[in-house]
């Protein structure tokens, strides 16, 4: 419109523009309005009908700055939103008119490679920057979902090793006892089917998850306390402290759970342990977290390695830090300690 405008004046100071050169400097006009719809086209049009319009002498001097701006208007978007291959062959006829109007003012040259060149070459730029933030974002979204597939492989390995654990014993001991104190073999199984309820839950938390991003859940205190009860099941007396656990954030709550259901895990698999403590105090700006057995401190198995790097992975996540070893009593203590801030998730 503006350019328009300026012709316009042009033509009522001297009164020559005709119909058809008023058409050329409408498709210029028309070219700027539906840039970004039609990139290509655009750019097209703006470079043909201005390099008639100067050509032809259409409008005066005091002119040419509007139809310059016309052409840089539409060369930015034919360096941002074309491809490489399209883009450079609207940048090869810019410069090329430009070459041609150097036969009719020595200037035009430059004047007009500076119109096609910087807009187009800014264009590009930001191109490039735009397909950066793309790349990372979408590495950032890969690594999310590489981690958040590692926190449900966590989470699959502490319910599965903690259930079959406790069911494995279980069944041992029914077997064990069941011709001669079968009241003590039928408390056994009644453990394995809670046991087997308890993973099947959990296993369908986990899969619902996978299937339709469904929050996993959170633990609240009267969950420790279960894991306490099936320890105790298992043989394993257990001493629970707990203080200010439901106040925690629901994220830390998880951790928390997690943490001490691992311990408990290893310590009836592992420590031939009577006896543990499980002392999980929350402060202002941290929660710890300290069990510790009678056991034998042994050194972990296998599976007990990858249940204790997956705790300290998950503590870690959180800012936190993991200590494991034996304790001054003889057995194995697990000490952490989880950072968290007040309306942290």
């Amino acid at each position: 419109m503006a350019v328009l405008a300026v012709c316009a004046q042009a033509a009522r100071e001297t009164g020559r523009p005709a119909w058809w050169e008023w058409a050329l400097v409408a498709a210029v006009a028309a070219a700027v309005a539906v840039r970004r719809r039609l990139v290509l086209p655009a750019a097209a049009v703006a470079l043909a009908a201005s390099g008639a319009v100067l050509a032809g002498g259409v409008i005066p001097a005091y002119a040419a700055p509007g139809l310059c701006a016309a052409v840089a208007l539409t060369q930015f978007p034919a360096g941002a939103d074309l491809a490489l291959s399209r883009s450079v062959p609207v940048l090869a006829a810019g410069l090329t008119g430009a070459a041609a109007l150097g036969l009719l003012w020595p200037a035009a040259p430059l004047v007009a490679t500076a119109v096609v060149a910087v807009p187009w070459l800014a264009g590009r730029l930001v191109r490039r920057r735009h397909d950066l933030a793309e790349r990372a974002f979408t590495e950032r979204a890969a690594r999310a979902v590489t981690e958040e597939r590692l926190r449900i492989a966590r989470d699959m390995h502490d319910t599965v090793a903690h259930s079959l654990s406790m069911i494995a014993m279980k069944a041992s001991v029914a077997r064990h006892v069941a011709a001669v104190r079968p009241e003590e073999s039928l408390a056994a199984l009644e453990v394995i089917e809670t046991a087997g309820r308890e993973a099947l839950v959990e296993m369908r938390r986990a899969v619902g998850l996978l299937r339709d991003g469904r929050d996993a859940g959170t633990a609240p205190d009267g969950d420790l306390r279960a894991l306490a009860g099936r320890a105790e099941q298992a043989g394993v007396r257990v001493t629970m402290t707990l203080d200010g656990v439901p106040g925690l954030p629901d994220g830390i709550r998880l951790v928390v759970y997690r943490t001490v259901q691992e311990a408990l895990t290893n310590i009836v698999r592992h420590a031939h342990a009577t006896a543990c403590t499980v002392d999980v105090r929350a402060g202002a700006d941290a929660v710890t977290v300290r069990v510790t057995d009678d056991g034998t401190a042994a050194v972990p198995g296998h599976g007990h390695g990858h249940g204790l790097r997956g705790m300290r992975e998950r503590i870690i996540a959180y800012g936190g830090s993991l200590r494991t070893g034996p304790h001054g009593g003889g057995g194995f203590a697990v000490d952490a300690r989880i950072p968290y801030r007040q309306g942290q998730p």
